[in-house]
């Protein structure tokens, strides 16, 4: 017995470098047999091989032909002799992913048992099972199989149960489909052209990530506007600027002194939580809060417009409290 598992595996491993899409699949196996009460025979243990033919574009995932060995297995009712069980059948095999490594499997078929000592209820016979398994791919080309299959010989209706463990090794590498030689294309003459910048921002078309930029508008090297977001927070139901926020708002006085031609536009902008309306005034409120600041700052009132947008222009979720946080702010937006 020993011999044959060797000569198994070693059949076995002239697969072992198969890639991943595959045709064929060969599986040692060795488990036991747990047999019907009245056949009088001693529960066995039993090896043997598979071999699977892979379907593509169909139900069925796998055809699979296999063989089971079992050696002298001994009968109970206090006889002496023994007997081999040879079985050969064929299956159809269904399987399920359940994770990229993982699948479950279902079989039904049909085989014939060999028995080389016919005695009691043991006949040759064919027989029809069902079952299933766990299969878990260790590598690309290596995996475990777990399985139960339940036998029920056509032959006095008798019942086995098989479990057995085995490793399956792919091969038969599948090919990829070939695609049509295409003529190739002659190249077409290299044209340059002038960079262009149609909107007029002084950032090219090629670069400028931020197109159709209102005229006027202050943009950094990308193309899109120049903005300083101030996230000042404010009482609930109040637009008072509070001291601890002056520094923010001290970042846009110091732009606004370093580009005296400049001017700004303060957009105020509220969380969802509101009337349309209410959110709409309160915008203005913010807004118009930090203008005050500005000029307490030293920058000129001429230079300074408020727009309020409410809750219609939000950066980020109205569903979390760091998302509503994030959309009650007043940006400040730079024109030449």
């Amino acid at each position: 017995m020993k011999k044959t598992l060797f000569s198994l595996a070693a059949l076995a491993s002239l697969a072992f470098a198969a890639p991943t899409a595959y045709n064929y699949e060969v599986t040692p196996t060795i488990g036991g047999v747990l047999p019907e009460g009245n056949l009088d025979l001693k529960s066995q243990l039993t090896y043997g091989l598979r071999f699977g033919i892979n379907l593509d574009n169909t139900i069925i995932n796998q055809v699979e032909l296999g063989y089971d060995r079992s050696d002298n297995v001994d009968y109970k009712a206090g006889r002496t002799d023994s007997t081999d069980f040879n079985r050969y059948y064929a299956n159809l095999v269904k399987e399920y992913k359940i994770t990229p490594e993982a699948a479950l499997y279902a079989l039904v078929g049909l085989g014939y048992e060999d028995v080389t000592n016919a005695q009691l209820e043991n006949r040759d016979s064919m027989f029809a099972q069902y079952g299933g398994g766990v299969k878990y791919w260790v590598t690309d080309n290596f995996a475990l199989k777990a399985e139960v299959r339940h036998a029920i010989k056509f032959q006095g209706g008798d019942n086995n149960m098989f479990y057995s463990l085995g490793f399956t090794i792919p091969f038969g590498a599948k090919s990829a489909p070939v695609a049509a030689a295409k003529p190739e294309p002659k190249p077409a003459p290299v044209v340059v052209k002038a960079p262009v910048d149609s909107d007029n921002d002084g950032v090219y078309d090629d670069k400028d990530k931020c197109p159709n930029t209102p005229k006027g508008t202050v943009v950094d090297a990308d193309g899109c506007p120049k903005i300083i977001r101030l996230h000042v927070q404010f009482d609930f139901d109040k637009s008072t600027v509070k001291p601890a926020f002056m520094p923010e708002i001290q970042k846009v006085a110091d732009f606004m002194k370093q580009n005296p031609g400049y001017s700004v536009v303060l957009e105020g902008h509220t969380d969802s939580k509101g009337s349309d309306a209410y959110n709409m005034k309160l915008s203005d409120q913010r807004a118009k809060a930090v203008a005050k600041a500005l000029e307490s700052l030293g920058v000129s009132a001429a230079k300074v417009t408020t727009e309020a947008f409410g809750e219609s222009k939000p950066v980020a979720t109205n569903d979390t409290d760091a998302g509503r946080a994030e959309n009650r702010r007043v940006d400040a937006v730079f024109k030449k």
